[in-house]
């Protein structure tokens, strides 16, 4: 991969939440692979270490952190700072989803959701501000095209993806003065792990939906968050950059 793109993240440090699978490990290998040291948090261990094993002599540059973004954000950013001594850009791509329809979701559901995606996101920021602001650095949000589509995932996980990017348009006005970015990737239906249970019918449904004509890949999303933490963006804030084949756009 690194090969291929002219940006580099050298020097820099990244904590990335949500890490052990999917986007969030797709973002970890390509800012090892393009310098970083990366502290990647996440709930299963087992998921970590396949992390790891899979980035060969970068493993130097990696720090596996195993945890809960909800109850243990204080551990999570003391730990990635006792490994990495800075930071510079901070990934929230941590979710959950309550996977059921308006009619059958209850409080319980909506507060958890929220409390993942949105309550959390805002208490790494808050924690990781003075050093993102002692760096110049950068926060990237992960949304989710569900914000504009209303399609794939529940009311409260768009709702929360929602409020994550009114967070990010805040953040990006509040601490422009003090050198630090925030912008947002609105991926669209991205081959992951999430959707190993879906039956081919789905893919099949979703397909033609999609100008581009296929899924993304989590490398098509970790490309596009290498552009906007990288050095190379530096004018670039507040921003949202769908990462979906085109989708919303019909």
């Amino acid at each position: 991969m690194a090969s291929l793109s002219p940006f580099s993240l050298q020097g820099k440090s990244a904590l990335v939440t949500g890490g052990g699978t999917g986007i969030g490990a797709g973002i970890a290998r390509l800012f090892l692979a393009m310098g970083a040291r990366v502290a990647v948090c996440g709930r299963r261990r087992h998921r970590l270490e396949a992390l790891k094993a899979s980035v060969g002599r970068r493993q130097a540059r990696l720090h596996l952190i195993p945890g809960n973004i909800m109850t243990d954000a204080d551990a999570i950013v003391a730990r990635a700072l006792a490994h990495m001594g800075a930071l510079d850009i901070l990934v929230n791509n941590a979710a959950t989803s309550a996977g059921k329809p308006m009619s059958e979701l209850e409080m319980e559901d909506w507060h958890s959701v929220h409390n993942t995606n949105l309550a959390a996101a805002f208490q790494l920021c808050r924690l990781c501000l003075p050093h993102l602001r002692a760096a110049a650095g950068c926060v990237l949000h992960i949304s989710s095209a569900s914000v504009v589509s209303g399609e794939y995932d529940d009311a409260a996980y768009a709702a929360s993806k929602a409020g994550l990017e009114g967070l990010s348009r805040h953040l990006a006005v509040e601490l422009a003065p003090d050198g630090v970015r925030s912008n947002v990737i609105r991926p669209g239906l991205i081959n992951t792990e999430a959707f190993e249970s879906q039956p081919q019918e789905f893919f099949e449904s979703q397909l033609p939906l999609i100008p581009l004509g296929r899924l993304g890949t989590p490398e098509d999303v970790a490309y596009a968050a290498l552009y906007l933490c990288s050095p190379e963006a530096q004018f670039v804030t507040g921003a949202v950059l769908a990462v979906d084949g085109g989708e919303t756009n019909i």
